[in-house]
């Protein structure tokens, strides 16, 4: 008979014991099962003080993690869960058999367990203990971390994101900077700044024209007349900054003019000069004359602010208005040159090749009225003005007279005027120009108007009179009609035969043929553009034949520096201010910084937006993409910033699972045991943690970029939930089991290890991507280590502490959510009573679930009864009723073996197809103008400009120059250099475009001395009017290093020598003179010569015209073009062709190195391979460590890494397949893929381990333990990903999102049906095994209470340790324990093994 002793709730009187009390469940034979759980033994043999066996080491270990815990602490439904799983439960526990020689096993991996344990076991007292605290103190330090994100920077610069800090390429890059920096004080006034090419952009702003349709011509008339449209639209656009309108002819880059004398008379002109200058860019345009309309000058610059010269120069046009669309500029420049004797400027007009400027180029539309007659298409309207207008007429059509523009009178132009009509003076050549290329103009004029009288009276100078009347008459006609007559004819094409004969019909000119080779800008000598820079996808009929066609079109603004606009437009002393209400106090750099930076934005914005854009329905339809330098900044910047609708969404959507798989409930309420509260507590806890991370890696200098704002939220919530799941899965099965002891304690001690591996793992492996160079990348794997880090430390202290929290909840039954309303409890999860095994309701004939679990090798009863039956329609109960019995057939192992087999062997063909790259534009949000813009480019140009730098104040140019021409012509030989004619690199150098002018210096000063204008004894110059350029020479020759001395030297030495070389003694006399004097040049050579030559001019004095030496060059450049650049592959191999040159050389003593776009952003792929096997590596050998140590089993950790292997292969093998080239983005996914596989593998083999039984026993085991949680696991980190999928940045999707995906199935199939097959084949011996040969394990018994005391330091449990509840006892009294002293022996029942 029984008797309620106690009431549900009430304090257990101290006797009562977990062995010598049993159940009243066993007492009343309802588990009839539950006999075999004990045995008999005897205390004082089992406890003897008897000598402890082994060596000093093992002894050591025994004394402080052996005896810690005693199984009278825990319950009936615990020692069930022992028995099976002995290891997993207890180290201590194990050893303490292994001890009594019950047991054998892997002893040091039961040390290390049991430390573990123990350590975890303590943890998880002190957070129950003091929860509120922990959460008060652990959410005080971080919000302390959360602090530094105020500070936080995100860097939009791409080359900084991208250029490995430290490595050669950063030293390259910010090698003159650093040494500008210091040699600060060395560099002198040295003019405009050459724009720097900062690989998207720099001092360039680009647009490129695609076709409108699919294999629409680039080169035919509609595309380029629609490309001029577009660059006058560009050349007009006006921003308005300081109360000033800019356009790009203010803020563009141009050579500096010659500089002329102070004392002359063109000095007056040094404004107009400046504004005639046109602006260089690099457009398909300058082919023609068309490309004249663009280059202004803007504003429009009138005649009169020449002066009186304006009106003398005869070579101007008749238009009150200079403009290069009708300016000659060879014509000017001879008619001035006879009036002031420009000297050796005029050579330099020469040599540059200015000649008649775009007068001379074909036009496209030879139905312009402004077509000049110089241009080989130039259709004259004047002898068809009256047949058109008669035609027009008969047509119902009258043409328009144009008026003439009256003007106020101006004797200089009255004077100009008669000039220009004086009479047919011979047309002027060029000394540089043949005769015969003078092109001969005859008009027929038209036959209506009178003939002039030629009666007998009229005097020869009369009939002359006449006949220039006539001609004035016929051109003003011609001129009012023109531009009418132009517009019906090309309004009117099928009426051309009424008006002339086919012969004579306007013809358009051979575009491709013209554009062959490329074309030139107003200096066709030095300004020349290759057909691959301005052409996309030329195509000709051979190889070296002339062109047939193109694809598209770009041009190629430079932009000056914002140091040289403010220079440009800064108040000069004696001249006029060069913008007209610009407020000079408030101007400096940074206001002409901020000039640049608006007109660049408004100018990519305006293009973007542009009507070209759109077709004839106001349908999208892209073919104007520009790019400024600044688009690539503004668009990072913009995208960079935190998206908190897809954050909140995403946030929201991991809560809802979270939530929804935790949810339990009762009467439409949500249960007692429902853990709703801890999943959303578990979220933002995760969110708090991340959040700190942020904010101390903002603490720690790590800056942010896309790959943080974007994908770093995501991401580490999705890997830190994993072990909220895993806690929360385990903590209801911990609660049942621990009785109301330390549930805390055994819940961290059970299920740490696991986090342990998981969370070290993990963060080793994204610490280990921070090996590679690339900036953003090693920000992104920084900071991702330390919120994972956060993520770990929150899980383990204020998460167990929110835990015990809602376990005080359910220990007072009040509902989840809900905490106000009391609850029914489903199970009596507190009670020291073992629940009823009431026989359930069964069908005859139906198969029960011993017989399921007969039909395989799988799950030991023990381990059955260990744990709970699996609700119905659960993932649980398919995994153990159908999943496990399916895996556990050997034909379907045998059948997972191959399948996984051809699995990794697809993988290795994919791997096989893999290629290197990363397309820019994937890296930019899909809708921006510079995503488009790149993708563009990639399309259609293959071509980049380079420059290859000589570096160091330490090497003799002087006499080196030959060594230098030969590494110049070495890099020009490689096939990717684009070359002239001639075979030499297309782009003329600052040493040849030198060694050129000294020659015509000399040239200059042998004609002198021809004519004995010098005294070659003493050196003097003795002749009258000697030349300028002899002077030059004169002052050449004398000067050598800081000496003058012209005796001996004058006429004794030549500037050039036979073969080539620059007099060594004068060299660096020669260069200050050469940067001086033929200035444009030296900026056509883009030199960037540091530090820069000092200043100096030629004066009337020839005894005082030392020449000061430059300082030795600390850098200089030469530029190259390289083309066929048409893919990742191509561009390292021509990077290895490139740098293997330029080492060359370095080991001849000539320090250089290669710079440019190609060699920023793809000389990483060089070591991108072998970083990537030693990051895989390193995080393999690591995660083999980690798991060793902690397992102390390096089977387990082979397997485990064997697995991760294949895992890692499997998603190398999809990227290929898929088309994700290998890139550093991607190599960050294949590294931080070894750490986040550890979750799929670690659990299965953690529980494998600890588990007893055969294989397939401990197999089946592990998987129906580990199952569903690492499911949890794996949908969450889905889930967490999933709004990656909703980033606009292709690359987050292509290279995250998508690969993070493939990587969770793949761990999915890989850790939960590979493993297994191959755990239960070759899985690592157990950790302990029992002597008896049998499948479970019986606890050691209790510890004495003075030794469980003495080594435990006092009770562990608190006030929540009594049961509550029910507690029955039999009326008899419970049996006492014996202490030994007396002469009998104590026996006590033992569970059964």
């Amino acid at each position: 008979m029984l008797t309620l002793l106690e009431p549900p709730g009430a304090k257990r009187s101290p006797n009562v014991g977990n062995y010598n009390n049993r159940s009243a469940q066993h007492l009343l034979n309802l588990a009839p099962e539950d006999d075999d759980l004990y045995e008999t033994y005897d205390e004082n043999e089992d406890y003897a003080e008897n000598e402890r066996t082994g060596n000093m080491f093992t002894k050591f270990l025994d004394r402080y993690l052996v005896g810690q815990s005693s199984s009278a602490d825990y319950n009936d439904r615990w020692k069930r869960e022992f028995r099976a799983r002995p290891s997993w439960c207890d180290a201590d526990l194990c050893l303490q058999q292994i001890n009594r020689g019950k047991a054998t096993g892997n002893r040091y991996a039961l040390y290390s367990r049991s430390l573990i344990q123990k350590l975890l076991f303590a943890l998880g007292n002190a957070v129950h203990h003091n929860a509120w605290s922990i959460i008060l103190s652990v959410s005080m330090i971080f919000a302390v971390c959360c602090y530094g994100l105020q500070y936080v920077h995100i860097e939009t610069d791409i080359v900084k994101l991208w250029v490995a800090q430290g490595g050669r390429l950063d030293e390259e890059l910010n090698f003159l900077p650093n040494i500008k920096e210091a040699m600060r004080n060395m560099s002198g006034d040295s003019g405009p700044e050459i724009p720097r090419e900062n690989g998207l952009g720099g001092g360039y702003q680009v647009l490129i024209q695609t076709p409108e349709f699919e294999g629409q011509d680039a080169l035919a008339e509609g595309p380029l007349l629609k490309h001029v449209e577009i660059m006058k639209y560009i050349a007009s656009f006006n921003v308005s900054v300081h109360g000033v309108d800019w356009s790009l002819s203010d803020i563009c880059f141009k050579p500096a003019p010659p500089s002329v004398a102070a004392d002359s008379a063109a000095s007056q002109l040094g404004d107009v000069i400046d504004r005639i200058v046109p602006c260089i860019w690099i457009t398909p345009i300058d082919c023609f004359w068309e490309g004249s309309k663009a280059l202004g000058p803007h504003p429009s610059l009138p005649k009169s602010a020449l002066g009186p010269l304006g009106s003398f120069l005869s070579s101007l046009s008749d238009d009150n208005m200079i403009r290069w669309s009708d300016f000659d500029p060879i014509a000017v420049i001879d008619e001035v040159h006879r009036t002031f004797n420009l000297g050796s400027h005029y050579t330099f007009f020469e040599r540059a090749g200015v000649g008649h400027g775009y007068m001379d180029r074909p036009c496209i539309d030879p139905l312009d009225h402004e077509c000049p007659p110089m241009a080989k298409n130039h259709f004259d309207v004047c002898p068809h003005i009256d047949r058109i207008r008669e035609v027009a007429r008969k047509y119902g059509k009258e043409l328009s007279e144009e008026k003439k523009e009256e003007s106020g009178f101006d004797l200089f132009s009255l004077f100009g005027r008669k000039k220009r009509e004086a009479g047919d003076e011979p047309q002027m050549i060029h000394p540089a120009q043949p005769a015969d290329s003078v092109p001969t103009f005859e008009a027929d004029l038209p036959t209506t108007t009178v003939p002039i009288p030629t009666t007998t009276t009229m005097s020869p100078e009369d009939i002359e009179k006449a006949e220039k009347k006539k001609a004035r008459e016929m051109r003003d006609y011609c001129k009012s009609y023109r531009k009418s007559s132009f517009e019906w004819l090309r309004e009117n094409k099928d009426k051309w035969a009424e008006v002339m004969a086919e012969n004579f019909y306007p013809r358009n000119v051979d575009y491709a043929a013209e554009m062959t080779g490329g074309c030139s800008g107003f200096a066709s000598n030095v300004l020349n553009w290759p057909e691959d820079m301005i052409l996309g996808n030329p195509r000709r009929v051979k190889k070296g034949g002339k062109l047939t066609g193109a694809d598209a079109l770009q041009s190629v603004f430079l932009v000056a520096s914002p140091a040289d606009v403010f220079l440009r437009f800064k108040q000069k002393p004696g001249r006029n201010s060069m913008k007209a209400g610009l407020d000079q106090e408030a101007w400096n750099e940074t206001a002409a910084e901020q000039v640049l930076q608006a007109w660049q934005r408004n100018f990519t914005k305006s293009l973007y937006n542009h009507k070209a854009n759109l077709d004839e329905n106001g349908n999208e339809r892209r073919t104007l993409h520009p790019l400024a330098s600044t688009s690539i900044a503004d668009m990072l910047e913009e995208f960079c910033q935190f998206n908190y609708t897809i954050i909140f969404a995403g946030y929201a959507l991991m809560l809802a699972y979270a939530i929804v798989t935790q949810a339990r409930f009762d009467s439409c309420l949500p249960a007692t045991e429902s853990s709703m509260g801890l999943a959303l507590a578990g979220v933002l806890v995760v969110t708090f943690a991340s959040v700190a991370g942020l904010g101390l890696a903002t603490w720690f200098g790590i800056e942010f970029n896309a790959a943080t704002t974007q994908i770093v939220p995501f991401l580490t919530l999705g890997i830190g939930v994993d072990n909220m799941f895993m806690l929360l899965h385990n903590y209801r099965d911990v609660v049942k089991l621990a009785g109301g002891h330390a549930e805390m304690a055994i819940l961290m001690r059970e299920t740490g290890m696991s986090i342990l591996c998981t969370s070290i793992n993990n963060i080793l492996s994204f610490l280990t991507g921070t090996l590679l160079p690339i900036p953003a990348l090693r920000s992104f794997c920084a900071q991702s280590t330390i919120l994972l880090t956060f993520n770990f430390i929150a899980i383990l202290t204020i998460y167990p502490a929110i835990i015990s929290i809602d376990l005080r909840r359910k220990k007072t039954q009040r509902r989840d959510l809900l905490c106000c309303l009391y609850g029914d409890t489903r199970e009596e999860s507190y009670s020291m009573i073992s629940k009823p095994k009431i026989q359930n309701k069964r069908i005859i004939g139906a198969p029960s679930e011993a017989s399921i679990m007969q039909q395989f090798d799988g799950i030991t009863q023990a381990q059955i009864s260990s744990s709970d039956d699996p609700a119905p329609y659960s993932l649980h109960s398919f995994i153990r009723y159908y999943y496990i019995p399916f895996i556990s057939r050997p034909y379907c192992k045998i059948a997972i073996i191959v399948g996984c087999c051809m699995l990794l062997a697809a993988s290795f063909y994919g791997m096989q197809q893999s290629t290197l790259g990363l397309e820019l534009g994937d890296v930019l949000p899909e809708h921006t103008a510079p995503a488009q813009f790149l993708r563009a480019r990639d399309k259609y140009f293959s071509f980049y400009p380079m420059f290859a730098v000589i570096k160091g104040s330490n090497f003799d140019y002087a006499h080196e120059q030959r060594q230098i021409d030969n590494y110049r012509q070495s890099i020009g030989s490689s096939k990717y250099v684009i070359k002239n004619k001639n075979g030499e690199p297309s782009e003329k150098y600052w040493l040849g475009l030198m060694r050129d002018w000294l020659i015509s210096v000399q040239r200059g000063f042998d004609e002198e001395v021809a004519k004995g204008s010098f005294d070659l004894e003493t050196g003097t110059i003795i002749g009258q009017n000697v030349s300028e350029d002899a002077r030059l020479a004169h002052a050449l020759m004398c000067s050598h290093g800081t000496l003058f001395e012209c005796a001996g030297r004058v006429g004794k030495i030549r500037l050039v020598d036979e073969s080539g070389n620059i007099h060594p003694d004068g060299f660096y006399n020669y260069l200050t003179a050469w940067f001086n004097v033929d200035h444009m040049m030296y900026y056509v050579s883009q030199a960037s010569f540091f530090p820069t030559p000092p200043k100096w001019e030629l004066g009337k004095n020839n005894s005082e015209n030392f020449i000061p030496a430059a300082e030795p060059l600390a850098y200089s450049q030469i530029p190259f073009y390289l083309t066929g650049l048409t893919d990742t592959a191509v561009i390292v191999d021509a990077i290895k062709d490139i740098r293997s040159v330029c080492d060359r050389f370095t080991d001849l003593k000539l320090p250089n190195f290669p710079q440019g776009i190609a060699f920023t952003f793809w000389e990483q792929y060089l070591f991108l391979t072998g970083n990537l096997m030693q990051a895989i590596s390193i995080i393999t050998i690591s995660v083999f460590c980690v798991i060793s140590v902690l397992l102390f089993n390096p089977w387990a950790a082979l397997m485990v890494v064997c697995i991760l292997g294949i895992m890692t292969c499997e998603l190398a093998g999809f990227m290929g397949l898929v088309g994700i080239k290998l890139n550093p983005v991607s190599a960050v996914t294949l590294i931080t893929a070894v750490g986040i596989g550890v979750e799929f593998t670690v659990h299965v083999v953690i529980s494998f381990l600890t588990a007893l039984g055969t294989r397939s026993q401990r197999t089946s085991s592990a998987v129906d333990r580990v199952f569903v949680p690492v499911i949890h696991g794996s949908f969450s980190t889905l889930l967490g990903i999933l709004m990656l999928g909703f980033s606009e940045f292709e690359f987050v999707v292509k290279y995250f999102f998508i690969v993070m995906t493939a990587l969770i199935g793949t761990g999915i199939v890989n850790g939960l049906i590979l493993l297994p097959v191959l755990l239960s084949w070759f899985g690592p011996r157990r950790e302990i095994s029992p002597t008896d040969g049998k499948t479970t394990l019986a606890l050691p018994p209790p510890l004495p209470k003075n030794l469980n005391s003495s080594r435990s330091g006092g009770d562990d449990s608190d006030e929540d340790e009594e049961p509550s509840g029910l507690v029955m006892y039999s009326r008899q009294a419970p049996p006492t324990r014996s202490r030994g002293t007396s002469g009998g022996n104590s026996t006590r029942r033992l569970p059964a093994v």
